[in-house]
């Protein structure tokens, strides 16, 4: 009986020791987001991307800290530093110019990318640094124009201080001479620079996926409207402020995609070790409102192609 109570006290005590330790201590990190002004959805990337990681990591406590530069390299180098300044041990950056300009500061921290056209064929492709980007088929922005009225010169708007709109418009002059269509480009170098009668000899307009074009969209769109041209976007038209067509690839399926990457690197994997990903998957918004008020019709074949249509 006595060797009973001795081992009933020694269980116990054992108890009580385990019971007395402190709790394992939850991991924390700093993670700093660079999404620049004008990215499409910016408020919706930034929540998928911190819900997501939650998720990928819960048993990380991850602080988040938030720059919201203009769209330019001087912008864009001092959101990184601030962000190098503030503690972050991992920085994402939304687009080709911020991944850039986070390479060149070379904050020797891991860097992911999100929301980068053709990562493939990035500037940065190869080096030590990963993320997801995406890819559209170009030429159908031609063919759905063509479906709404007869084309010969298209007016797209771009930025040349932007790389992912800067290849695009020169993926898009390529394909307007295979398709005998002239293309007038159109350089959107600030929000203060756009002239509305550089518009007015196009049949249509093609809205790249610039930020400095997003945030004069509206105004793009008034001038659009009122010489009765059909507008295709390649970026989501977010309020629905009147894109006759928009094409685009889901901001917030890359930046879900870039958030377990993120995971990943926090649970001590290189960047380099974790393969940079393509989203190829497109969403095709017609807005027939719109079309309806600037007079052409979307045909009933390209209506059943849409993911989603505005009425």
């Amino acid at each position: 009986m006595a060797e009973t109570h001795r081992n009933l006290l020694i269980t116990l005590l054992t108890i009580m020791s385990w019971l007395s330790l402190p709790a394992a201590a939850t991991a924390k990190s700093t993670i700093g987001l660079i999404i620049p002004r004008g990215t499409a959805e910016s408020a919706e990337i930034q929540r998928t991307f911190q819900e997501t990681l939650k998720a990928e990591a819960p048993d990380t406590e991850v602080d988040f800290i938030i720059q919201h530069p203009y769209p330019d390299t001087i912008a864009l180098g001092n959101a990184t530093r601030k962000l190098v300044v503030a503690g972050a041990e991992l920085i994402v950056a939304y687009g080709t110019t911020a991944a850039i300009v986070a390479l060149n500061e070379k904050t020797g921290l891991p860097l992911l990318f999100s929301g980068v056209y053709d990562p493939g064929n990035a500037p940065f492709a190869g080096l030590e640094l990963t993320g997801c980007g995406y890819k559209l088929p170009l030429s159908s922005l031609f063919r759905y124009l063509r479906e709404l009225k007869p084309i010969s010169t298209v007016c797209a708007i771009y930025c040349s201080l932007e790389n992912d709109t800067v290849r695009q418009i020169n993926e898009l002059t390529e394909l307007a001479k295979e398709q005998r269509i002239t293309l007038i480009p159109i350089n959107l170098m600030s929000t203060v620079d756009l002239d509305p009668t550089q518009l007015d000899k196009g049949d249509a307009a093609i809205i790249t996926g610039g930020n400095i074009v997003n945030l004069r969209l509206v105004e793009i769109l008034a001038i659009t409207q009122a010489r009765q041209q059909p507008s295709i976007s390649i970026q989501p038209d977010t309020n629905a402020v009147g894109v006759t067509i928009a094409l685009y690839n889901s901001p917030q399926a890359q930046s879900r995609r870039t958030a377990k990457m993120a995971a990943q690197i926090l649970a001590g994997r290189p960047a380099r070790d974790i393969k940079p990903e393509t989203i190829r998957n497109t969403e095709l918004v017609f807005n027939l409102r719109e079309a309806k008020g600037i007079g052409v019709k979307i045909p009933f074949q390209m209506v059943a192609e849409a993911s989603k249509v505005i009425k």
